[in-house]
C-alpha cells in the first residue's frame, strides 16, 4: 500500500476508530458497531473498504448464538509519520519492525505491564527528543535562510 492510499484510509475517524479497536483482538461488525456507537451498516461499508485497500482481512467463525458471523482482524502494520513544521514537510511509511524477532521469554503478567510502561516512557522520551531535533533543525534553518537573505540584500546594489 503506497502512502497515498494509507492517508486516504486513515483520514477517516470512523475508520481509525473501527482499526483502533481491531488492533485490540479480532471483532465482528455488530460488536463493532455497539462498541464504536455507529451504524452497522457505517461499519460494514468501512471495513469493506479497508479490506479491499489491504488493512484488514477477514475470517468466518461459527456463533453459539446463530449464523456463523465474518470477524476481521488488522492486515497491515505500519508506521506513518507526517511532519510540517520548521521549513520542512515529510511523509514517510516506515516499515513494520521485524516480523521475526525471537519470542519473548514467558513472563508474569505483571512483570509485562511493567515491562510495557518501560517501553511506553521510552517511546515518548524519543518523540520529545525528536521534537527538540526537528526545532533545532527549523532554527538552524532559519539561520542559513536569514543569512543568506542578508548576503544577497548587501550584493544587490542600490540605484539611484
Amino acid at each position: 500500500m503506497d502512502i497515498d492510499d494509507l492517508l486516504a484510509m486513515v483520514e477517516n475517524p470512523t475508520r481509525r476508530r473501527i482499526l483502533e479497536a481491531l488492533v485490540n483482538g479480532p471483532s465482528y461488525p455488530l460488536r463493532l458497531s455497539k462498541e464504536l456507537g455507529v451504524s452497522q451498516q457505517a461499519v460494514m461499508k468501512n471495513l469493506v473498504l479497508m479490506e479491499r485497500n489491504g488493512m484488514v482481512a477477514s475470517y468466518r467463525e461459527s456463533s453459539s448464538m446463530g449464523p456463523d458471523r465474518t470477524v476481521y482482524v488488522p492486515s497491515a502494520a505500519f508506521t506513518l509519520v507526517v511532519d510540517m513544521q520548521g521549513g520542512m514537510f515529510s511523509v514517510r511509511l516506515l516499515p513494520p519492525s521485524d516480523e521475526d524477532a525471537e519470542e519473548p521469554e514467558p513472563m508474569r503478567a505483571e512483570e509485562a505491564m511493567e515491562r510495557i510502561t518501560e517501553i511506553d516512557d521510552e517511546i515518548r522520551e524519543l518523540e520529545r527528543r525528536r521534537s527538540e531535533l526537528i526545532r533545532e533543525r527549523g532554527r538552524l534553518l532559519s539561520a542559513v535562510g536569514g543569512a543568506d537573505e542578508k548576503t544577497e540584500r548587501a550584493e544587490i546594489p542600490l540605484r539611484r
